[in-house]
């Protein structure tokens, strides 16, 4: 029996691109229904044929400047369809296309789906059932396990006994169980296709990214981890092992196999292993979520290259009536304000385009973010 894990929700930080306010999944769910985009696109299966799966694309293409590119990319075509269906074109703000981005991240965020017999396998092969079976184990039984419809509440609820397991795999000479993360989704659904299992309904969450940056200072994490820039002697930084990550649930199925060495770690640096409390581990993840996706870094020199090839000068230079001049908004430029540009204003460049006999400009994600940092040099 398969079942596909419930999403959640991510909140993009405001302070990373200079929004007004942060980006919420749950308000860009709503917008994708309200401004009519399900009538050309589906999510996993469900909505319009038009256009692509949003769901199911892969997770190199949910990056903002991927996201921006791809937009403006196909907004001409976007056009047309949606004139065919007598729609008209959303005019979206920057805090609108950063809702946008938040709920196309959210749906990465449990990719892939489980199978509860495999599940099963990896129940016995981890060692898992030495201690948990259903009766005489010395850890809790299967049967009586929580928070199994979301992965991140039960890789918390697993790690907070990091320090008791860990004690209790050392002494019965037991092997600490390394998981992939179809391992783990798939446990997951073993646990709750059990007959005695006790499932609660998911919930929709949105994650804090500025309560985890909160999170990674007061849990000690900071004593041993840094996220980009020189790592401090002694300390591991997290940015580019993450770099590799596509989902929560990776960085979730890291925590926990790295847990005794962790606990080794903190017990060197003289800190207690921390323990997670509410939705705080969903918290942290979303701050270190974030900052990789956050991470994308343009080049001046290359954009100004993009900027040359795409001839953007000879609409934004030239004093033109109607057409400001792109210097009058430097520091303002990021995929969520690109976005909302070619939502707003992408009709009348295109016929200004045409008039003048120049193509539509396309991107890819990397000449976006170069574009972007030459803009707001």
């Amino acid at each position: 029996m398969k079942i596909i894990l419930t999403i959640a929700t991510i909140a993009l930080g405001a302070a990373a691109w200079g929004q007004d306010r942060p980006g919420d999944a749950g308000r860009g769910a709503q917008l994708f229904e309200r401004e009519h985009c399900v009538a050309c696109h589906s999510i996993h299966g469900v909505g319009g044929k038009v256009g692509p799966d949003l769901g199911r694309r892969g997770p190199g293409d949910y990056t903002p400047a991927v996201l921006a590119g791809a937009m403006w990319n196909h907004a001409p075509v976007m056009w047309k369809a949606m004139a065919a269906r007598g729609l008209s074109i959303p005019q979206l703000d920057a805090g609108d296309v950063a809702d946008l981005f938040a709920y196309f991240y959210s749906l990465r965020y449990f990719a892939p789906p489980g199978d509860a017999a495999r599940g099963k396998d990896v129940f016995i092969s981890s060692g898992c059932a030495r201690c948990h079976a259903s009766q005489g184990g010395v850890g809790p039984p299967v049967s009586s396990w929580k928070a199994t419809t979301d992965p991140v509440l039960w890789a918390q609820q697993m790690w907070n006994h990091v320090t008791g397991m860990t004690e209790q795999a050392e002494k019965a000479g037991v092997r600490w169980p390394r998981l992939t993360v179809q391992q783990m989704v798939d446990l997951t659904v073993y646990v709750q296709n059990l007959p005695s299992a006790r499932l609660t309904a998911p919930t929709l969450r949105v994650e804090n990214p500025a309560a985890g940056e909160k999170l990674f200072a007061s849990k000690n994490c900071a004593r041993c981890h840094t996220l980009g820039g020189t790592a401090a002697p002694g300390k591991i930084d997290l940015l580019p092992r993450t770099a590799r990550f596509r989902s929560l649930v990776e960085f979730a199925g890291a925590m926990w196999n790295h847990g005794p060495q962790m606990r080794r770690r903190a017990a060197q640096a003289g800190v207690a292993l921390p323990v997670f409390q509410d939705e705080e581990m969903s918290d942290l993840l979303a701050y270190l979520f974030e900052s990789r996706i956050f991470a994308e870094q343009g080049s001046v020199r290359r954009g100004a290259a993009v900027y040359k090839k795409l001839r953007c000068a000879a609409c934004h230079e030239g004093g033109q009536p109607g057409i400001p001049p792109l210097s009058q908004f430097r520091g303002k430029f990021s995929p969520f304000f690109m976005t909302s540009a070619v939502w707003r204003h992408g009709p009348q460049m295109q016929a200004e385009l045409e008039g003048r006999g120049m193509a539509w400009p396309v991107f890819t994600g990397a000449e976006m973010s170069d574009l972007i940092a030459y803009l707001n040099r």
